[in-house]
């Protein structure tokens, strides 16, 4: 036991004896290592930034991060969604102004006559001339051109009187004249009163 205690203390001197004599150098070796773990330390984390160990979970947020880190954490654009449902029909508007009347349009034709069965004008706009040429045949002149228009007759007066079954042909003379002929159910010709209107 007093041998262990001797060697101890033997130890022990000569370890003080060395920090003495080589104190200076032991002191450059420590700082110099020490240096070297700090400048590693600035290596590896850039200015103003933070590692892992000290970041408490949950306190970054997404203006914290960089554009590449921001860009990484969105996903792919998802599916369309379904049309939403239609909107309720909005409120009639107001009824607007009337609009300016319209320019008053021509007549449907202004060339007609009634005749009686003697071949008296009794209603004109437009002939010049009415005239009985024979039994149930009858020739109205108008005054203007008269070849690309249609004619239109039918028997009858204003007072009534016309009975039985009558047929009314027309055709035209020259540029200007039409002519009437009336028979009646047995296809003979009979004065009877009559309306022609012109159409062009």
């Amino acid at each position: 036991m007093k041998n262990h205690s001797t060697q101890r203390e033997t130890m022990l001197g000569k370890t003080a004896s060395y920090i003495n004599r080589h104190h200076l150098a032991l002191f450059a070796l420590f700082f110099a290592l020490g240096g070297t773990s700090f400048a590693a330390g600035n290596a590896l984390l850039p200015g103003n930034s933070v590692g892992t160990k000290q970041v408490i979970n949950g306190s970054l947020q997404t203006n914290d991060l960089s554009k590449t880190a921001r860009s990484a954490l969105k996903g792919n654009r998802g599916p369309r969604g379904p049309a939403g449902a239609q909107g309720a029909t909005g409120a009639m508007g107001a009824t607007g102004a009337q609009g300016v009347q319209g320019v008053p349009g021509q007549s449907a034709t202004k060339l007609f006559v009634a005749l009686d069965a003697d071949g008296t004008l009794t209603k004109n706009s437009g002939a010049t001339l009415a005239t009985k040429a024979g039994t149930g045949v009858y020739r109205i002149s108008f005054n203007t051109d008269i070849t690309n228009c249609v004619y239109l007759g039918t028997a009858g007066q204003d007072a009534g009187g016309v009975s039985g079954d009558y047929n009314l042909f027309a055709s035209r003379t020259n540029t200007s004249t039409v002519n009437v002929a009336i028979f009646d159910g047995s296809n003979a010709l009979v004065d009877q009163p009559f309306y022609l209107a012109v159409f062009c």
